[in-house]
């Protein structure tokens, strides 16, 4: 009845480290210990007190802290019981060790789940939905959504004001991003892996040069509405229950704004795609006066919420720093350079101004028009790593400094929310509203809110954060105990990923132990992050993990299907772990 909870992959000697003892009944443990297990040398460790967590109901839990070990090797921890020893299984401390258990695995994946084969030749000429003129696009490329749904989105959830989570245009931002990471931080990874990134990253935004249309909005998707039938395979964006519509331009927030940010990020690379670094800048700056102009005609209220603001500083931002970056890549007389920038300040601005305090003083974004606050299931870090990009792309503007002080001070709010209870994984809490309800701190995203349906796992999310608090550990003036509490923020978030969580379960297929099982039929892809943990699926302030009960439910997905936006966001924090 007693469990030893490690990371499955084992821990960067640099970084932090701990176990978590879970407890499903009354225990007695006398001591703890890390064993190295080829020398026999033991180091005593001291035990935390046992804590209950909100409601979950899996146990209680004793955290169990060796983060001063340095050295590197292969451990067990070892507890002293009245039953006699008790040991977890072995791991590895060494240097970069997360990195070499992680990185190039995902990179496989994404590779694997590239769009190909027969369904590339379908979308070669892509109809629309409700469409019979004829007319179609090449949109061959991109990677399929999801393991279930080969589907291939800019974004979806379109209906809804602050739900959008960004998917391929993220992943190809993130290639070149986490190639950037991880060549100023570990160059000697960046010489193996780099160029695999950078390709990755390329055959995302040659999809996204097809993408567009020659009126300069991208796409939203290809969606098949779950049929895996090649002929169901439109150009459309659904609704809940898999239903079509013809809204199939993109806004900043549906998919637009990091399209435009990938494409502008693609065009300063040392290498080039299907296309070229004038084709990719063109591209991005066509997208980003097309939106400019008619960005709140695309949105289904007409109105633009926080995600707007930060997809749209992602992509005047990326686009201000291609232009600087690689001036003679586009005829710099056909791009107002002035306006990219201005654009930039506006959107720092705006975004800047929703910071809100609440009379508890719980630090929190106004979302949209009703001021709720800005949570979300896949991208709570993205506020945080917008406001960093554009202060360092743009030193010189008046808005850099505020934007770093509000990245730091969201970063800090996240982890008043992770500490005010008690919380031996340091798992992310959030401030959220459920529909028809007061805001609260939890856990996890509420199950009712304006999707009517969605909800599901968050590696995303946590990984995301994960990416954010350590971008904002590195700024000048973050102080050392709070670069040290932030990276041990990000550190959490990834070793939950990596089996360190109340079910013992490595979340990228093929690494660690007790992988669950998404679908016999469409299984998922070794070296891909599933959705992972979510809240009780009765009570909201439990736990849960693929429930027995719902293996044929066709609830499975919540817990087991993998997603593009998971492995990408893993990627970002992983590079930019020290």
């Amino acid at each position: 009845m007693l469990n030893i909870l490690t990371s499955h992959l084992g821990y960067n000697t640099s970084g932090s480290k701990k176990a978590v003892v879970l407890l499903r009944a009354p225990s007695t443990v006398h001591a703890a210990a890390l064993v190295d297990t080829e020398g026999g040398s033991r180091i005593d460790l001291e035990l935390g007190p046992e804590l209950e967590v909100d409601e979950w109901s899996v146990g209680t839990f004793r955290r169990v802290d060796f983060s001063h070990v340095r050295t590197a090797g292969e451990f067990q921890v070892e507890l002293a019981t009245p039953e006699g020893p008790r040991r977890s299984e072995p791991f590895t401390i060494g240097e970069r060790r997360v990195h070499h258990s992680t990185l190039s695995d995902i990179l496989y994946y994404f590779k694997a789940v590239r769009s190909s084969g027969e369904i590339d030749r379908k979308d070669r000429a892509a109809r629309f939905y409700l469409d019979d003129s004829g007319r179609s696009v090449d949109a061959r490329g991109g990677w399929l959504d999801a393991s279930g749904d080969h589907s291939k989105f800019l974004s979806h959830l379109n209906y809804t004001r602050m739900m959008n989570p960004q998917q391929i245009p993220l992943c190809a931002w993130a290639f070149f991003a986490a190639r950037d990471q991880l060549a100023a931080k570990h160059p000697e990874l960046a010489r193996v892996l780099g160029g695999r990134m950078r390709d990755e990253g390329l055959y995302g935004a040659d999809f996204l040069v097809r993408f567009q249309s020659s009126d300069g909005y991208f796409y939203t998707a290809i969606f098949d509405a779950l049929t895996k039938n090649l002929d169901e395979r439109v150009i459309n964006a659904p609704l809940q229950d898999s239903v079509r519509t013809t809204r199939w331009q993109a806004a900043y927030r549906q998919g637009g704004g990091m399209a435009i940010a990938a494409l502008a990020r693609a065009s300063t690379v040392d290498d080039h795609g299907d296309f070229g670094p004038k084709e990719y800048l063109q591209a991005a700056y066509r997208g980003f006066v097309h939106l400019q102009a008619h960005n709140s005609d695309y949105l289904y209220d007409g109105v633009e919420s926080i995600i707007d603001d930060y997809c749209a500083l992602m992509a005047a931002t990326e686009l201000a720093y291609a232009v600087r970056t690689n001036p003679a890549a586009l005829d710099l007389t056909a791009i107002d350079v002035t306006a990219i920038e201005a654009a930039a300040e506006r959107r720092a601005a705006s975004l800047m101004a929703r910071y809100a305090t609440t009379e508890d003083g719980v630090g929190y974004l106004r979302g949209d028009a009703e001021d709720r606050p800005f949570f979300h299931a896949a991208e709570s870090g993205m506020p945080a790593v917008a406001l960093i990009r554009f202060a360092e792309v743009r030193p010189d503007s008046p808005l850099a400094r505020d934007a770093r002080t509000l990245a730091f001070t969201l970063l800090r709010d996240v982890t008043r929310l992770v500490d005010e209870v008690d919380n031996p994984f340091g798992y992310f809490r959030q401030y959220t509203q459920p529909k028809g309800a007061q805001p609260r701190a939890a856990f996890f995203y509420p199950h009712e809110n304006e999707t009517g349906y969605w909800w599901q796992g968050e590696n995303a999310n946590i990984c995301s954060i994960a990416f954010a608090a350590l971008l904002v550990s590195e700024l000048p003036d973050c102080d050392p105990d709070s670069r040290e509490r932030l990276q041990r923020l990000a550190e959490d978030q990834l070793h939950w990923v990596m089996g360190l969580n109340p079910f013992d379960s490595s979340m990228i297929q093929g690494r660690g132990r007790n992988n669950v099982e998404y679908s016999t039929a469409f299984q998922n892809v070794p070296g891909g992050i599933l959705n992972g943990i979510t809240s009780g699926f009765d009570n909201e302030r439990d736990i849960a993990f693929m429930p027995p009960e719902h293996h044929q439910t066709g609830e499975s997905w919540r817990w087991a299907e993998q997603w593009i936006p998971h492995s990408a966001w893993f990627l970002l924090a992983c590079s930019a772990l020290r």
